[in-house]
């Protein structure tokens, strides 16, 4: 595809109908109204942008249904119908709005799978919509790589302070020890870096984190550390450019790459990963989905079912997510 425009086409899925998704889109796109320095593709169903708490954000932009095409006007939004959604409940998960978010992620990855879209920015889907309407898929990550065909993808995440990669994702975790392979954290190593690339990092320090208090201390708390991370760490070749320590203990590993001594954390599971994104920049998180074809960002939050509709969330974390996905769109 040859684009009229050297601006990035970002995709914006809407999420689940009912959460807070749609508000996010319209009103960060709303926030770049002055000037985009993207080309806003907008995935959705009509009847969402026509809801009476939608339409105001609406009301004074142009939009352009979106059917693949090459010419873009300036300051335009463009609009993919990719559902029909004639009803939709707000602020709980049903079976049509789980149906609606998957149908809106599918389409978009379609178009830019096709060449028609440079990345994509979700956002939030709700795991039992999902459920209620028969779909398996855990969340956005398993989704996407089951429509990419790829084999291994890692959930990353960024904020201006701390960089994370996770080992395992929506696992309990007492499956989490029985998941911790050699292949699966060289995996994990190889995204990191990747991660770190497309950030532009000079250096790549990648520390590991214990699974286990105080990195398990010396076996007493658990021997995983000395019996998969240690020998990983140890035997494991990389490029010259990538430097793997660990592990180290979690209590301790996050705030050090928060002062600078290491560039990404490779956190053994989701909460441990999470809890220092979250405490340390909430508003301003972005997950990026590590492994795919194209670049896939989103906010670090849910649905909110009980704020949606009502103007109550913060835009921050999108605007984050479209801001980074603009910038790696662009190779900066």
């Amino acid at each position: 595809m040859i684009k009229d425009t050297s601006l990035p086409v970002l995709a914006f899925t809407l999420g689940d109908p009912g959460g807070i998704g749609p508000e996010l889109v319209l009103r960060t796109l709303d926030y770049f109204s002055s000037g985009f320095p993207f080309v806003p593709v907008i995935f959705g169903s009509e009847s969402i942008l026509k809801h009476s708490f939608l339409e105001p954000f609406c009301r004074h932009r142009k939009i352009i249904a979106f059917n693949g095409q090459t010419h873009f006007e300036p300051d335009a939004i463009y609009f993919h119908h990719s559902c029909s959604l004639v009803d939709f409940d707000i602020k709980r998960p049903t079976s049509p709005n789980g149906f609606a978010s998957y149908s809106y992620i599918k389409e978009a990855v379609k178009s830019i799978q096709e060449g028609h879209v440079d990345a994509l920015v979700t956002a939030p889907i709700c795991k039992e919509s999902f459920q209620c309407a028969g779909l398996s898929f855990t969340g956005h990550t398993t989704l996407l790589q089951h429509l990419t065909g790829v084999t291994n993808v890692s959930m990353a995440f960024h904020t201006a302070q701390l960089d994370v990669v996770l080992a395992t994702i929506h696992v309990p975790l007492n499956e989490v020890s029985s998941l911790l392979t050699d292949s699966l954290l060289k995996i994990k190593v190889n995204h990191a870096a990747e991660f770190m690339r497309k950030l532009k990092k000079d250096t790549i320090r990648i520390a590991i984190a214990g699974l286990n208090p105080h990195s398990g201390e010396n076996g007493l708390f658990g021997d995983e550390e000395m019996t998969i991370i240690e020998p990983f760490v140890n035997g494991s070749y990389f490029e010259k450019d990538i430097h793997v320590t660990g592990p180290y203990s979690a209590d301790t590993v996050f705030l050090r790459a928060k002062q600078g001594e290491f560039d990404c954390v490779i956190a053994m599971y989701h909460d441990q990963g999470l809890i220092p994104i979250k405490l340390l920049g909430f508003h301003e998180a972005v997950n990026i989905t590590l492994g795919l074809p194209f670049i896939r960002t989103s906010p670090d939050y849910g649905t909110a079912f009980d704020r949606a509709y009502e103007q109550l969330s913060s835009i921050d974390s999108m605007i984050a997510a479209t801001n980074v996905a603009c910038r790696l769109a662009k190779g900066e």
